[in-house]
């Protein structure tokens, strides 16, 4: 869940003060970024990221609010998080659920470090998919991972155009088409054999009613599934896009 996704969750979120927004923000980088603890520079990011005015003393404001019975926050050596009890009253307000933590069972989820947040997220749900024995939707999580990134690849070169008509980007077998037939780069073996299976089993959980996924047939073909992510994401190259994202 992006930022803005979260704050959609928020009733009149726009209409808050600054110093109201403190807490929320806090939320987010504690229960959806899953951040071990929050510092101000953390709070400022969020403030700028949504373009709103900031809160004139964050540092006071965290710091006053984390004393006393009634205290909202909790100081740590290397920030802050939300008390307990509080954690728990905004879940209500934002009707926001505690994810599943993925594992590495699918694949190793440190190959999307430094991408982008919408790239851990989707990796993140293939992955609960699968530990929770949901093979259908994994299928389709990773159907989806795939594409996007397929597209985030395009974009990184500054072809995007030859995988769009009319405005839109094309069909994923269209895009895999574009991606295998493009000499900008050269993919490897493994990549070229797992395309196809990516769209086969995520077109047939997604659309084939009678199909069940199975987890061997997903256990087959984690190997090439790895090899292709990290190839295609080695190729997009993140760390040298020039683009923020919280």
């Amino acid at each position: 869940m992006t930022l803005e996704e979260f704050i959609d969750t928020i009733s009149d979120f726009n209409n808050l003060s600054a110093a109201n927004k403190i807490p929320f923000f806090a939320y987010y980088l504690q229960e959806i970024e899953k951040q071990d603890s929050f510092q101000v520079k953390d709070i400022i990011k969020c403030f700028d990221a949504l373009n709103v005015s900031q809160y004139s003393n964050i540092s006071s404001y965290l710091s006053n609010n984390s004393k006393g019975k009634n205290n909202f926050f909790v100081k740590k050596n290397n920030g802050y998080v939300i008390e307990r009890k509080q954690t728990e009253k905004i879940s209500e307000i934002t009707g926001t659920l505690k994810r599943p933590t993925p594992s590495n069972n699918l694949f190793a989820l440190e190959i999307f470090d430094n991408t982008r947040g919408y790239i851990i997220k989707t990796a993140s749900e293939a992955s609960v998919c699968y530990d929770y024995a949901l093979y259908n939707a994994c299928w389709v999580m990773i159907r989806k991972l795939v594409e996007t990134l397929i597209i985030e690849l395009f974009e990184s070169k500054n072809i995007a155009d030859k995988i769009k008509r009319g405005g839109y980007y094309l069909y994923l077998s269209d895009l895999i088409d574009n991606l295998q037939n493009e000499t900008s780069w050269t993919l490897s073996r493994n990549t070229k054999k797992g395309l196809p299976d990516i769209k086969k089993y995520g077109d047939l959980s997604a659309h084939n009613p009678r199909f069940d996924a199975k987890k061997s047939e997903i256990d087959s073909f984690k190997m090439d599934l790895r090899i292709l992510l990290e190839e295609l994401i080695l190729l997009i190259d993140y760390q040298n896009r020039k683009s923020i994202h919280l």
